[in-house]
């Protein structure tokens, strides 16, 4: 991939300095940049595989190209570094932008069983949908034994209830207000996710992994990078004061760094974790950047979602030490790939 010429000249203008001035200029050099680019690039089959430019118009492709760069400048307060893999934060804001996407869409919450390898089915699976609705007014319509459910939509992120069957009459109004929203909404429409937009919008009701009422079960979130697990970032403690971010490298040693949030301290990992391990590692594969989530119980192992662009490519990694590591696995950074027929 030939490389954004014009970076180190951009570098030297911070946010502090210049605010705003010249975001619209670097965006535009790395547009020219970019499709330049394309015109030589290697080609995916456009019936399995999409990439934005081509898939947005060129109004749209210039917003989620511009707002994921505007976003990291302002948080960062420099310009994102595409030459080299510097900052992993930068790096998937690269991949967002210019990596090809499946068509059968992985960010699906309801699709992303079809990405576990045969060699896995018998050992990581979704949790178990019992129903699904592109109107959040059917939700009632569900046959629902008594019991705890999990309320969610396929296209966003935080869309999360938890339902106790038989769910009242008004308890059910507020659940499909609730879902109505979610299903209005359009999830990374102000930042460089595109690739939201192309899913079809559903709520649905799933198993409750949950056992008891207030139990958080940790979320093992697998962060993949060319074909191999760079960091385990266990979540611990979600939606709490107590929430504690420990994170392992690929061989699961604990690494005592913090990195997009605190890490408290290690803590000992279940039976299962090495599956989930080895099973986020096969699912990543494809993608020179994912992060797989699971969760682990009891010995089993759930596969929740693919996340491609974590916070929305804002968040810095608090310990250098620890984004150095991970950036030696952007061994190559994303690359520039075209659709062909």
């Amino acid at each position: 991939m030939r490389h954004f010429d014009e970076q180190a000249f951009y570098n030297k203008r911070t946010f502090e300095a210049t605010g705003w001035t010249y975001l619209q200029e670097y965006a535009v050099d790395f547009l020219d940049w970019y499709e330049e680019c394309l015109k030589t690039a290697p080609k995916r089959s456009g019936k399995d595989w999409m990439i934005a430019h081509d898939s947005l118009s060129k109004r749209d492709f210039w917003r989620a190209m511009r707002r994921g760069i505007g976003n990291y400048f302002r948080a960062q307060g420099v310009f994102p570094d595409f030459r080299e893999a510097r900052d992993f934060t930068a790096m998937t804001l690269l991949n967002s932008i210019i990596s090809p996407m499946p068509r059968v869409n992985p960010a699906d919450k309801l699709l992303v069983g079809d990405y576990i390898p045969k060699g896995f089915r018998t050992k990581i699976r979704p949790p178990k949908v019992f129903a699904a609705y592109s109107d959040a007014d059917d939700l009632d319509k569900a046959k629902l034994k008594p019991g705890n459910y999990v309320i969610k939509s396929n296209h966003g992120s935080t869309h999360v209830i938890r339902a106790k069957a038989p769910i009242s009459k008004d308890l059910m109004a507020e659940y499909k207000g609730t879902a109505a929203t979610w299903l209005a909404g359009d999830h990374g429409t102000y930042s460089s996710q595109w690739w939201y937009r192309f899913i079809d919008r559903k709520v649905f009701i799933e198993e409750d992994l949950c056992r008891s009422e207030g139990e958080i079960v940790p979320d093992f979130k697998f962060h993949c990078i060319n074909g191999k697990v760079a960091v385990l970032q266990l979540d611990v403690g979600l939606g709490t004061e107590r929430r504690d971010n420990p994170v392992f490298d690929g061989d699961l040693n604990y690494l005592p760094h913090d990195f997009l949030r605190a890490n408290k301290g290690e803590v000992d990992l279940p039976k299962g974790t090495d599956i989930a391990r080895d099973a986020a590692r096969a699912i990543s594969k494809p993608f020179p950047y994912v992060r797989v989530d699971t969760y682990v119980r009891d010995g089993k192992v759930f596969l929740g979602e693919l996340t491609f662009l974590p916070n929305s490519g804002r968040r810095k990694i608090r310990s250098p030490a620890l984004n150095e590591m991970l950036c030696s696995y952007f061994d190559p950074i994303p690359q520039v790939v075209a659709i062909g027929d």
